[in-house]
């Protein structure tokens, strides 16, 4: 069965790209696919046809499919995961092909409030990314509360570390086509990892990943 997880929030592109990454090293068949206006994850590939899959470095992209195209790959199980990149404005109706929505997104009010004001079915199990480049105990009060008024679990939001070594990740994504999976800070890996885990092995125990304290959890 085909896993289809939905990132919607702002310059995610290094993120889907690396957990992209981290599933085909599992030997899974991955496709990102772009929905957002300014076609940031299919800019870290060197060439792309609007609505035509391409191949690069083991996984497949597509940007703008046509309406009902990732329906049926869904139907005909052609990936193991469809990873989908959308903007804060979520007009596509393939968003309801999702098991799982990662809201990822930094630390601006005006991005935080159209966060919180998304509604997405209640059978997605959802998660909350937030970028920082320093976490207060304000901030992580602050934090805690959104996740409440947005009805994430507690365990399934998360503090990632924002700074100059992530920033040049995201050059390196665009500019030299290369997917930084294995220069991620280690935080970053453990997100990922927690989220393959929850997709790949559902009734499993799950990390008890929240945000601050000593391994950058909320305590």
């Amino acid at each position: 069965m085909t896993k289809v997880m939905g990132f919607i929030g702002v310059d995610k592109y290094d993120f889907i790209c690396c957990m992209g990454k981290a599933l085909s090293e599992m030997e899974k068949k991955v496709l990102l696919v772009d929905y957002t206006s300014l076609r940031g994850l299919m800019s870290t590939i060197p060439e792309y046809i609007e609505g035509k899959i391409t191949e690069y470095q083991g996984l497949f992209y597509l940007g703008d499919p046509a309406i009902g195209e990732i329906q049926r790959l869904v139907q005909t199980n052609t990936y193991d995961f469809i990873l989908m990149d959308f903007d804060y404005v979520c007009a596509r109706k393939d968003i309801f092909l999702c098991q799982n929505i990662v809201f990822l997104t930094d630390m601006q009010r005006h991005h935080l409030e159209v966060i919180e004001n998304i509604k997405v079915p209640s059978t997605m199990q959802k998660y909350l990314i937030l970028r920082m480049e320093y976490l207060s105990r304000k901030s992580s009060v602050y934090l805690r509360q959104i996740a409440k008024n947005m009805g994430v679990d507690e365990g399934r939001y998360f503090y990632c570390p924002w700074g100059e070594r992530e920033r040049r990740n995201q050059l390196r994504c665009q500019y030299q086509y290369e997917i930084p999976w294995k220069k991620c800070p280690s935080i970053m890996k453990k997100i990922i990892w927690n989220l393959i885990k929850e997709c790949t092995e559902p009734a499993t125990k799950r990390n008890e990943m929240t945000i601050g304290m000593r391994t950058e959890q909320v305590g």
